[in-house]
């Protein structure tokens, strides 16, 4: 017997006699699923099945009791190393079971029997065989979604590079109803908050920061806050790498992200002056060590220990855009303070959005003027000459973990 409720045979009194009848062979089928004969339990619980009627309320136990026996038996011919057809028919037949009867209603039994197709979706996973994986998964996830199931999901969509779909993530609205997401996925120190103001003052959409919690972690991309803002019409600035969770959710979600980034060595200098200013424990745990340090050696930590960040950051963003994963506007830092107002018209025609020239260059003004909120140190290029030569070389030997990006967005 499967996981969840014990089955209950009680029926009406038309229905009595063929009550008995599926009471007796649903304890013999059941008696070959406990002994391990699950390809005799198997066809016997498919004979039940045609009898059975949904009002019966043995129903959903047999549907049940009939996915665990699929599960079973693909899992010994996985095992026997079968001919991958015949698993593959298996996990179709069992695609096709669904609950019907009362037992529909109970959350706990829906989760016993999503576990058993996320189970029979693993048979295949570990074997490497995510598109056979992924539309069980994804029959999982409907029945009654389960945060492990997502972790599965994610590697199946890694494996057949297929794009998410929202109802991956919810159902509670379509597609056509998502609202625009303008989303700055942005390297540390590159003008994302005065970008992010701007865009906000002009298109007065929602700002919503989308991580489960900042600090010192990853900017990764937070389903519950997406499945609640989805429909809402949205601004987002993230110090975010292309990961295969971020591009699934911005698929699924329809994020079309602006990539902001800044020459590497002027980076390297407006960090080192941010950090300064209390901001260390968000990259670096211990404050007091990098305070004591000289201009030096804090300009060297930063090289070995935040820099390695931005080569990833680049490298992923453009391995998105080269596999067709995502549509990427690029944008960098020496063209946007070089041309405010003409960059905001850009980007507003990027995500189907205008507004007159005037209007952003007031907006532009205003915003700039607002330095506390906008966290420029400086705000100009070139800070990048007072490096060393040497700490400069280092910089540049970063870019060789990665011989297949390109760096020159960031003066390499």
């Amino acid at each position: 017997m499967g996981k969840g409720r014990q089955p209950h045979f009680a029926a009406t009194r038309q229905d009595q006699g063929l009550a008995m009848q599926i009471r007796n062979d649903f304890e013999i089928a059941t008696a070959k699923l406990n002994q391990g004969d699950a390809e005799t339990a198997l066809i016997l619980f498919k004979g039940l099945l045609q009898k059975a009627q949904p009002r019966l309320p043995v129903y959903d136990a047999i549907v049940q009791n009939l996915a665990t026996a699929y599960k079973r038996r693909i899992d010994k011919l996985v095992r026997d190393r079968a001919d991958l057809a015949v698993t593959s028919q298996l996990a179709q037949e069992a695609m096709t079971l669904e609950l019907r009867g009362a037992w529909l209603q109970d959350k706990e039994f829906r989760g016993h029997f999503a576990d058993v197709f996320h189970n029979i979706a693993l048979l295949f996973s570990r074997n490497h065989h995510y598109s056979i994986s992924l539309p069980i998964l994804r029959k999982a996830i409907s029945i009654e979604p389960c945060p492990t199931y997502y972790v599965s999901l994610a590697n199946a969509l890694a494996g057949t590079k297929e794009p998410a779909r929202l109802s991956d993530f919810t159902t509670a609205y379509r597609s056509e109803q998502l609202g625009k997401h303008i989303f700055i996925a942005c390297a540390p120190k590159s003008g994302s908050t005065f970008l992010k103001n701007v865009m906000v003052a002009l298109t007065k959409f929602r700002p919503i920061f989308s991580v489960f919690a900042a600090l010192q972690n990853e900017h990764e991309l937070d389903l519950p806050v997406w499945v609640k803002f989805g429909k809402t019409n949205t601004v987002t600035q993230q110090h975010c790498r292309a990961s295969e969770a971020n591009i699934q959710l911005m698929q699924a979600f329809g994020i079309r992200p602006i990539v902001l980034v800044r020459n590497i060595y002027d980076t390297t200098i407006s960090l080192r002056d941010f950090y300064r200013t209390g901001f260390t424990e968000t990259t670096y745990y211990n404050r007091e060590d990098f305070d004591k340090s000289t201009e030096e050696q804090q300009t060297d930590l930063i090289i070995d220990n935040v820099l390695p960040w931005y080569f990833q950051f680049i490298s992923s963003w453009q391995r998105a855009e080269t596999d067709k994963r995502l549509e990427v506007f690029w944008l960098r830092y020496e063209d946007m303070i070089r041309d405010k107002a003409g960059t905001a018209e850009r980007l507003l025609s990027f995500y189907g959005l205008s507004a007159e020239r005037p209007t952003i260059e007031h907006v532009v003004a205003n915003t700039e003027g607002d330095t506390r909120r906008n966290r420029f140190n400086k705000g100009v290029a070139g800070r990048g000459e007072l490096l060393t030569a040497n700490q400069k070389a280092r910089i540049a030997a970063l870019a060789r973990h990665y011989p297949s990006a390109d760096f020159g967005c960031v003066g390499l």
